[in-house]
């Protein structure tokens, strides 16, 4: 009797094992009657931020209809919730899926992509103890320090970062006293370890300048553990050892977010990283950085192809333009698959309106590892690119080190654009992220013949401050952008004594139109279009936005 009872049992438990584990995570996609439209799940900074865009409100900036997820989890659990998908994610077995199915409330299901991504780093090569104990931070810098007469006038000392900062022309921004103070920055990483403790963090903790952490993988707040990629990629922004290594907003604030398990070879869930982004809508976050490089999906029914990267395939990847629509500027790994047999961006770097950041060494060539683009329907991927190969950030052990990927220049390029931020903010007509992003593109190195491998090339961050008119220096702007009664605009200048050629792109770089002007012509009149374009000229750029 004992020996049958013990029989079933074990049936009994490999059973409901069987069970669990044919269960699967799904995105389920919601037919919703009404949406309440009392109260949008915004922070008053997020309002803020929409309102100095002149953002306004959508649906997707309201909470689920009630009834519809309740009927869904009366069918399986409800793990996930996205406002911006109007969807929910549960976990269900092969039964549960055709319940679902057959709900009015449901329109359909997708499953949930499970990301793997690939680190090329290089080996430490330089110790730079920076690791705080009882006597207070230990640092040692690279090389001696140069005095001001050597270095010029400079708000920072960079010490292992000046070459990565100066790149990209940061430090004109940051001796303008433009070093991301007043921006919020949310980081989707793995774990953080070590950011608690090091000399590089401490100003931001003394200062209250970390806002928030939370672990999507494991449901807390505790993100400083399993793994210090997080950290590493944290210090390129937030690093402040005057002398030793500066970061790119040295004086941001952040949110740690914790995305992935780096304890594991299949590392993230998508929705992890869809919930970290809308909480950081929610919360008024300005500058997002992803670090993850997703290169494979593997969710044991359709993993993704080339032909997914599309930027409205892959949940993540509409997500991060529903992101973007909110105002926020989104900086994502290009990937470290360049010299794979993938070789191509991943999602999210493939969605549009963000900037998909790609890798270069030193002297401005790209890393061998760095991701190609186009994306499958043909947009300039990556974005833009900066120092990626022998990147100088903080490591596991504390010190200042070289490491390589494009989970290093992504971070570098949102610190960059934090500080952006900071002075675009100051502007009396307001800003719009989608323009900062649209300057920086045209900014860059490449930007009259943008490619696959470094899309637009390396930033000028003077050129676009410089555009933005708030330095001193004389900003020469012949041509001025108005608005006909009919609603195209109508470009004009003052100054008729030479000819010039105007050059219409879409923001892809495909080029649209091309006007020849010439000496005495005042005007060029250009039909609106439904998409994000540039107009050049001689001696400036133009952003065109749709209408």
């Amino acid at each position: 009797m004992q020996k049958t009872l013990l029989l079933s049992a074990m049936v009994c438990w490999s059973s409901g094992l069987w069970a669990q584990d044919s269960a699967k995570k799904y995105w389920v996609y919601l037919n919703e009657s009404a949406v309440d439209f009392s109260q949008p799940m915004l922070g008053p900074d997020a309002l803020v931020r929409r309102s100095a865009q002149g953002i306004n409100l959508r649906p997707s900036d309201f909470a689920l209809q009630l009834s519809a997820v309740t009927a869904v989890n009366e069918v399986a659990d409800v793990i996930g919730r996205s406002r911006w998908l109007r969807a929910v994610v549960v976990r269900a077995d092969s039964a549960q899926i055709v319940q679902l199915k057959s709900l009015p409330e449901v329109t359909s299901l997708q499953p949930v992509g499970i990301m793997k991504r690939t680190l090329t780093e290089l080996p430490a090569s330089l110790a730079i103890a920076t690791k705080s104990d009882a006597s207070g931070p230990a640092t040692k810098s690279l090389s001696p320090k140069l005095s001001s007469e050597e270095e010029g006038i400079q708000s920072y000392q960079y010490g292992a970062s000046l070459a990565q900062v100066t790149q990209i022309q940061l430090d004109v921004l940051h001796d303008d006293g433009f070093d991301g103070a007043g921006v919020k920055i949310a980081l989707m990483d793995g774990g953080y370890a070590g950011a608690e403790s090091f000399s590089a963090f401490i100003g931001a903790w003394q200062q209250g300048r970390v806002l928030g952490t939370w672990d999507y993988v494991d449901g807390d707040s505790n993100v400083f553990h399993l793994g210090s990629h997080g950290m590493s990629v944290w210090s390129t922004i937030c690093s402040d050892l005057d002398g030793t290594f500066v970061g790119t907003a040295p004086k941001a604030s952040f949110y740690l977010f914790k995305t992935e398990n780096q304890a594991t070879e299949t590392i993230a869930e998508e929705y992890h990283w869809v919930m970290a982004a809308e909480r950081s809508d929610s919360l008024g976050v300005d500058v997002i950085n992803t670090s993850l490089g997703y290169t494979t999906f593997d969710n044991g029914i359709d993993d993704h192809g080339y032909a997914d990267m599309d930027g409205r395939s892959t949940p993540i990847s509409l997500a991060a333009v529903a992101a973007a629509r909110t105002g926020m500027i989104l900086c994502i790994s290009a990937g470290n698959e360049g010299s794979s047999s993938w070789k191509y961006i991943s999602a999210p770097a493939d969605a549009d309106s963000i900037l998909a950041v790609g890798a270069v060494d030193q002297f401005g060539i790209r890393a061998g590892f760095s991701s190609q683009g186009p994306s499958f329907d043909g947009r300039i991927k990556p974005d833009v690119a900066a120092r990626g190969l022998g990147a100088a950030v903080v490591n596991s052990t504390g010190n200042v080190a070289n490491s390589s990927g494009t989970s290093f220049s992504s971070p570098i390029m949102a610190g960059a654009m934090a500080s952006l931020v900071q002075a675009a903010k100051m502007l009396p007509s307001g800003y719009s992220a989608q323009d900062l992003i649209q300057r920086v593109r045209l900014s860059a190195s490449q930007a009259f013949a943008p490619d696959s491998f470094l899309g637009y090339g390396i930033p000028n961050f003077a050129l676009v401050y410089n555009g933005l008119g708030l330095n001193s220096a004389p900003v020469i702007h012949p041509w001025i952008l108005n608005q006909s009664n009919d609603g195209a605009w109508i470009l004009r200048r003052m100054d008729l004594r030479s000819s010039d050629r105007l050059e219409y792109f879409a923001a892809d770089g495909r080029l649209i139109q091309s006007f020849e002007v010439v000496q005495g012509q005042s005007e060029v009149r250009i039909e609106p279009r439904s998409f994000w374009g540039f107009v050049r000229s001689k001696t400036q750029v133009l952003p065109m936005a749709p209408r």
